[in-house]
């Protein structure tokens, strides 16, 4: 079984500003997320990445995406109504330091356009958080060159195994999480086949790097298990890689722990927002939002625990 992944090591990796920093050197992330039925996806995503301490965030709505049904608004309308921060369109002059892609999108709806922009992405140099509607991409981009990391729930990954070629997948496999050894020995095998930071949610999440470092996060808090709550650990992880981004490029050791770093932070935003303290199911039900909204009071607590 993998190492436990704890508060003082995730207080070591979050990155607080400094008196010589500007909103560029605090790191720019950039978010290709939501779609005209899923809007909420980006502005969950977006919500969470700006309370985990980033200097700027760019949100570059889908390109040729269908028409919003029922009356809802465009993601990009949702996303600047929510948070006016945010700057709209791909970047003209500097680059973004870290994006993230997939969440609230579906491949089977994609537009060639979108396609060809999130390939060069893959093929680029910054590292690329990759969730959701966008995990087919792995497979299929063999130009792919940016550092990644893949945020994949139980079903997911196992879609990602079969589409590895690797066959059957392990017969003590335990798609529901509560057994974390046989996830964390196939997360770290799977890791090293595509060469990319793996980030398996769950109960206990598991993050494996490819050359072999592990760890085990949680369990988290039940409440946990609602709509949302992953395009909320989306946009924290993208925020950290991204504030990393900005001081070095980062090779795979660092991603994973900022991988495991944003697993432990969204569960201990979702524990204060619940007030669930022994991840036991007590406290108070929550919805995605709410765990957007409790990460400043979740990061001031795990960075206060750096020594």
């Amino acid at each position: 079984m993998s190492e436990q992944w704890t508060a003082s090591d995730a207080a070591a990796v979050l990155r607080r500003p400094g008196p010589h920093d500007d909103k560029y050197r605090r790191g720019v992330l950039g978010m290709r997320t939501g779609a005209a039925h899923y809007p909420g996806a980006a502005v969950l995503g977006v919500s969470a990445a700006w309370r985990t301490s980033i200097g700027m965030l760019r949100y570059v709505p889908p390109v040729d995406d269908a028409a919003p049904p029922f009356g809802l608004p465009t993601p990009a309308s949702a996303v600047l109504a929510a948070r006016p921060e945010t700057v709209l369109g791909p970047p003209t002059g500097r680059s973004c330091d870290a994006w993230v892609i997939g969440s609230g999108t579906d491949a089977a709806t994609r537009s060639a356009a979108e396609l060809r922009e999130l390939h060069e992405l893959l093929g680029g140099g910054a590292p690329v958080v990759v969730d959701a509607g966008a995990l087919d991409l792995i497979a299929e981009c063999a130009s792919r060159t940016a550092p990644v990391v893949l945020t994949p729930h139980g079903g997911e990954f196992e879609r990602l195994w079969r589409s590895a070629d690797l066959g059957d997948l392990p017969a003590d496999w335990d798609s529901r999480g509560t057994d974390p050894a046989p996830r964390a020995r196939a997360t770290a095998h799977l890791a090293s086949v595509l060469d990319a930071t793996v980030l398996l949610k769950g109960s206990v999440t598991v993050c494996a790097t490819p050359e072999g470092w592990t760890r085990s996060i949680g369990p988290a808090t039940p409440w946990l298990a609602s709509a949302g709550t992953g395009d909320v650990l989306a946009g924290i992880l993208g925020a950290l890689v991204a504030g990393r981004s900005a001081d070095t490029p980062p090779d795979h050791e660092l991603l994973g722990r900022l991988g495991a770093t944003a697993a432990l932070l969204h569960d201990h935003a979702a524990r204060q927002a619940s007030g669930d303290e022994r991840a036991d199911g007590t406290g108070r039900p929550i919805v995605a939002s709410d765990v957007a909204a409790a990460i400043p009071r979740a990061f001031a607590e795990l960075a206060a625990q750096h020594r």
